[in-house]
């Protein structure tokens, strides 16, 4: 079971303390908004009236022995990328920080967060994918070349098994998954003689340009 800490419970980040706790993890929860952590107090360990500006009252709080702290501290600069720096320097060994534009990703970046998330950016991103294409369902970035995607077995594809159809070799990405369309079972890892339908959607992982190529042929 991890420690979690997370500072601004807005609905990001209520969010995000909600799930880690549901899910047997220890979470503390932080904000300067007494209704934020009344509202959050039944989903976290410990709820926690705080400005987390204070690193002297951060430091006693202990977040420092916290194994991951997330900063979602709305649209705030100023606070995200101080409580950021606050951090650092309580050595806590990893800081997710929510960044709401690509100048304020770049300064939580260089004052030392792990990792940056952009919720907004993310979701239009994924919606834009998912729409440019009529074959792309959905999509799930991994960093900047890699994507993993659903997508609609190509007419091509319709009766073949996986062996005969060589996607790897062709598309270069490789099928992590195949979806019903009409019940929704999956099955993961499919074997090569595994045959695809015309109901069946494919869940692949590849580079963006294979991936495209894929989609462009299952929209025809």
């Amino acid at each position: 079971m991890s420690q979690f800490a997370v500072i601004g419970l807005g609905r990001f980040g209520a969010t995000v303390a909600a799930i880690l706790f549901d899910s047997g993890h220890e979470v503390l929860a932080v904000d300067l908004d007494v209704t934020a952590v009344q509202r959050i107090k039944d989903h976290a360990t410990r709820a926690v009236v705080l400005d987390a500006r204070d690193k002297q009252r951060l430091r006693a709080l202990g977040v420092g022995d916290c194994d991951v702290v997330i900063v979602s501290l709305g649209d705030s600069i100023e606070a995200s990328s101080l409580v950021t720096l606050h951090l650092k320097d309580l050595g806590v060994r990893r800081i997710i920080a929510k960044a709401n534009s690509d100048d304020h990703a770049r300064l939580l970046e260089l004052i030392g967060a792990d990792e940056i998330v952009s919720p907004e950016k993310q979701a239009a991103e994924r919606v834009a994918n998912r729409l440019r294409g009529a074959g792309s369902l959905d999509y799930i970035p991994l960093g900047e070349r890699f994507t993993i995607r659903e997508v609609m077995a190509p007419k091509e594809f319709h009766g073949k098994s996986l062996a005969e159809l060589k996607v790897r070799n062709r598309f270069g990405v490789q099928v992590l998954a195949v979806r019903e369309s009409r019940t929704g079972d999956v099955t993961v890892s499919p074997p090569a003689d595994f045959v695809v339908r015309d109901h069946h959607i494919l869940v692949v992982l590849g580079a963006n340009p294979d991936l495209d190529r894929l989609v462009e042929l299952g929209s025809r």
